[in-house]
């Protein structure tokens, strides 16, 4: 009778027949855990693995352990080769300890789902997502009950922590101990996470560039998410999703040893003292997903949906205001501009002669002299642009100063008033900055602000920001966050020498997650207030393939508004009306560091974008197989003897047609491939 009350109670009818046919035990290999049970009064004990749980081709295997009270597991492919060693797993709370004196207590059937879904500033529109599904069932020393929730996909595995019941109480979820312990014998690409300071932590850090597998973080907080490994033939992603209000975003600790990553919580500094490290939680409560995202090829990790596949599914009924799209920026040529009515109108000017959506407003609008925002929204809406506006964060979770009003998105009600304010003159969007934490309460800022802004019809940035966690499945008003060392840093001269290599490695890491807000493409040496900027090192056809190889759902071009009307008519031509938002996308060659070919569909046309992350020449053949029995034309933009100028040709396109490139050293090409009617 014990034991049946004890799983009645929980809502999981208990039968012995049900955890024998799960676990392949004969009964009678059962009878003293049972015996042990009722003496004990504890959960029932299970075999020290379980038979595993395959994704929906068998190419790829999660299994459990727990031996001696300590729950591990390891992910295999077909082939038997390893993924993720033996990994530890586990969380603590205040009142429970998760991670030592485990019992296995049972494991679900697996169950099959399919997702269906739409994202509209992505790689892809339309995911078909398919996955086995498997819960765990743990208890601890004293019986308290986790879970552990268990999906194989076909390009990876993902698993979080749940906790059943209905409680108000208030726990702290205090430590992790999650691990992916990667086969030593390969190098990864990932950043250090950034030492607490005015304007970090923001994910903003220089990445590695394939160091070996167990390297030390230079830094004691350690290294961010995402981390790209490759070992040997497999390229392995690890991240997270579906981090909500009730919890921090994870980053790794400082040492691998023997290729063990293990988790990482926010570091107490970060917010300045303002909110614990830790996350108050009540019942039920599940975790993040840890995401494994694995395949034979560096690209597998890009093309992946993983991320928004384990997101929670769109909050926002109505979507059609939603428009991804271009748009001109005028703070990074010229920092004063802002305040200046007359010289934004030139970049106003430039998104309407480019069909670009949008022209970002920046740092100091509030004091706009010979016009104010609501004088240049309704300019801007005669030539079919929306303005959008930069934000402070506000609060006291960062130190920067002079950053514009501090106090209009962080309190619930000034918020509701400020975005019911700027969405009646016109608004369309918000840049948001200064984020700058994974604390639980700043999360919850995060989707805080989402919401709301999308009651007002606003599309939203984050900067200053973490890394996406498909949110931007969950609010499809989110089109882009930063979390990268981007274009705007050509304002030092380190950025500048590496920044061709960088490029390279975010195409297959930071972007691999979701959008980024790199502010790419700029081609003329701006005459500027600012002293710092740099000259840029990469040629002119690198940074317009940017526009390509990188995805964000609003492109913030970082050129001047005279540097754009100063460009040859076939560059306009491909800058003009250049989606964000992508039917879907596929790498065509390339790996971190070196090389990245990517090639992405908006209806009827192809673009494809090239760049050379080395010093040297690269020589390519386009393969154009994935035009399957189409026919089209190419428009082929390549570099020339000058870095800062380009070549182009006009190509006929047929399936199969290799076209040669060479990209110069630092250098890059595009392709817009447009399809003929009469293809089928």
């Amino acid at each position: 009778m014990l034991l049946a009350s004890l799983f009645v109670s929980e809502g999981h009818p208990f039968t012995m027949q049900t955890h024998v046919r799960h676990l392949a035990l004969p009964f009678s290999s059962l009878l003293p855990v049972c015996s042990w049970l009722l003496l004990s009064h504890g959960a029932l004990a299970l075999t020290p693995e379980d038979d595993g749980l395959n994704n929906p081709d068998d190419s790829l295997k999660f299994a459990l352990s727990v031996v001696d009270g300590k729950a591990s597991y390891k992910v295999t492919t077909r082939t038997d080769e390893t993924v993720i060693e033996a990994s530890p797993l586990g969380i603590s709370r205040s009142d429970a300890d998760f991670t030592s004196g485990l019992t296995l207590v049972s494991a679900e059937d697996p169950r099959e789902a399919t997702e269906n879904y739409e994202l509209l500033g992505s790689k892809v529109r339309v995911v078909k997502s398919a996955y086995r599904e498997r819960v765990y069932q743990l208890r601890n020393t004293v019986g308290m009950r986790m879970d552990l929730t268990v999906r194989a996909f076909r390009d990876g595995i993902a698993f979080r922590y749940g906790f059943p019941g209905q409680s108000s109480q208030v726990f702290q979820w205090c430590d992790d101990i999650t691990g992916f312990n990667l086969p030593d014998n390969g190098r990864v690409w990932t950043q250090p996470y950034q030492k607490v300071a005015k304007w970090a932590p923001g994910y903003e850090a220089e990445y590695v560039n394939g160091v070996p597998i167990g390297t030390k973080a230079p830094v004691e907080e350690g290294w961010s998410l995402p981390l790209l490994a490759e070992t040997g033939s497999r390229w392995t992603l690890i991240t997270e999703s579906g981090l909500e209000s009730s919890a921090f975003g994870i980053h790794l600790q400082p040492a691998a040893p023997g290729g063990l990553y293990q988790a990482r919580l926010p570091e107490d500094p970060e917010t300045f003292g303002i909110g614990p490290r830790a996350a108050s939680i009540t019942l039920p409560w599940v975790s993040p997903w840890r995401v494994i995202i694995t395949g034979k090829h560096a690209g597998d990790v890009v093309e992946s949906t993983l991320v928004t596949d384990l997101a929670r599914p769109s909050e926002i009924a109505d979507t059609s205001w939603i428009q991804a799209g271009a748009a001109s920026w005028s703070w990074w040529s010229d920092g004063a501009s802002p305040q200046d009515y007359d010289k934004l109108v030139p970049f106003v000017d430039i998104a309407a002669e480019l069909g670009w959506k949008y022209s970002l407003i920046d740092l100091g609008w509030q004091e706009m002299r010979g016009g104010d925002i609501g004088k240049l929204t309704a300019y801007a809406a005669t030539k079919g642009v929306g303005i959008l506006v930069w934000y402070n964060s506000g609060g006291k979770h960062h130190q920067v100063p002079d950053a514009g009003p501090c106090d209009l998105v962080n309190d619930p009600l000034v918020r509701e008033a400020e975005f019911s304010r700027i969405a009646a003159m016109g608004i369309k969007g918000i840049k948001v900055d200064f984020m700058q934490s994974d604390k639980q309460f700043v999360i919850g800022l995060y989707h805080d602000i989402l919401r709301d802004a999308a009651k007002h019809k606003l599309v939203v940035n984050f900067h200053g920001a973490t890394i996406p966690r498909g949110w931007e499945r969950t609010y499809p008003n989110l089109l882009t966050m930063e979390a990268v060392r981007g274009g705007e840093q050509y304002w030092e001269q380190a950025f500048a020498e590496k920044a061709h290599t960088l490029n390279t490695i975010y195409a297959f890491t930071r972007n691999a997650v979701g959008p980024m807000d790199y502010t790419p493409t700029v081609f003329t040496q701006p005459v500027t207030t600012n002293p710092k900027i740099v000259k840029n090192l990469t040629t002119h056809a690198h940074e317009l393939a940017l526009l390509v190889v990188f995805q964000s759902g609003i492109q913030h071009v970082i050129e001047s508004a005279t540097g754009l009307a100063a460009q040859p008519d076939f560059v306009k031509e491909f800058l003009q009306a250049i989606p964000t938002a992508w039917d879907e996308s596929r790498v065509l060659a390339g790996e971190p560091g070196r090389l990245a070919i990517i090639a992405r569909r908006s209806g009827r046309t192809w673009y494809v974008g090239g760049i050379n992350g080395t010093d040297r020449t690269i020589e390519e053949s386009l393969d154009l197989s994935f035009i399957s029995e189409n026919k089209g034309q190419v428009s082929l933009i390549t570099d020339s003897t000058d870095p800062k100028t380009s070549t182009h040709q006009v190509i006929d396109a047929t399936a199969g047609k290799h076209i040669p490139v060479k990209l110069s050293p630092r250098g890059g090409f595009t392709a817009k491939i447009a399809l003929s009617p009469d293809s089928p």
